[in-house]
């Protein structure tokens, strides 16, 4: 089942998060981020609030409030996950003038988004389109993995077991992240971060095996037994980190 307070924390702290990675890949992208700097809060009741700062050929997430020339005030979770539904539109507290803008620019990038995170089979075929899939992919399917942790039912019964730590998530010749987990909740950071406590690592052998196994064209115990997937350190702790990792699809469907 899934929790509306949940899908919200996906949507604004990872969804979005994963645009910023998106100029890297895709020309489109990054001319229609080539334009005058615009900065866009999310505010969501209950929920947190983000900012996208959008200019320069570039996309950058920055998390909790700020300045901004854009601020969308969303009553709770469920008007969020509206917008990114399609459903919904949000209450604009500044920048009401450049509502065109959210229309035109912000809509067209999340389309980009959306035609790498849900991609066609056939596009798959291209290896530098499978490329930005995965890294995309893996970036986004990780930092969700912490909001579902630390919100969803199921997802804290399994973070609560697990011990103060981190797992290092990395692909060789490719991005690496690290899971931090304390007192039960998790938190993702980008890179290879130190962080107090037992320490794991789930290494992939390429970006491209880090691609199949978020698309579920390779199970992670096919993967270890080819090699694709290599684990090191306190190991128990990636036990709980893959249940959680059961329960993305949930969110990200």
């Amino acid at each position: 089942m899934v929790d509306q307070g949940t899908l919200a924390r996906v949507n604004l702290f990872a969804v979005l998060r994963t645009l910023e990675g998106l100029p890297a890949h895709d020309d489109e992208a990054r001319k229609i981020a080539n334009g005058k700097r615009e900065v866009i809060q999310f505010t969501v009741g209950g929920v947190g609030k983000a900012r996208l700062a959008i200019g320069g050929g570039k996309i950058a997430f920055m998390p909790g409030g700020g300045g901004a020339t854009i601020n969308l005030w969303f009553p709770d979770g469920a008007k969020l996950n509206a917008m990114f539904a399609g459903t919904g539109n949000p209450i604009p507290l500044k920048g009401l003038t450049k509502i065109g803008y959210l229309k035109g620019p912000f809509t067209a990038l999340t389309d980009r988004l959306t035609h790498y995170l849900r991609a066609k089979p056939e596009l798959l075929k291209d290896a530098k389109f499978r490329a930005a899939n995965s890294e995309l992919s893996l970036h986004v399917a990780f930092y969700a993995l912490s909001e579902i942790a630390n919100a969803d039912p199921d997802g804290r019964l399994n973070a609560g077991r697990m011990t103060d730590g981190a797992i290092l998530i990395a692909a060789k010749g490719g991005p690496a992240l690290t899971i931090a987990v304390k007192d039960g909740r998790l938190e993702t950071r980008n890179g290879d971060v130190e962080v107090p406590g037992k320490r794991a690592r789930m290494v992939f052998s390429s970006l491209d095996a880090a691609g199949q196994l978020i698309r579920g064209e390779l199970s992670s115990y096919l993967a270890i037994g080819t090699g694709d997937v290599s684990l090191g350190g306190y190991t128990p702790i990636i036990d709980h980190m893959n249940k959680l990792l059961g329960l993305v699809p949930r969110y990200l469907s």
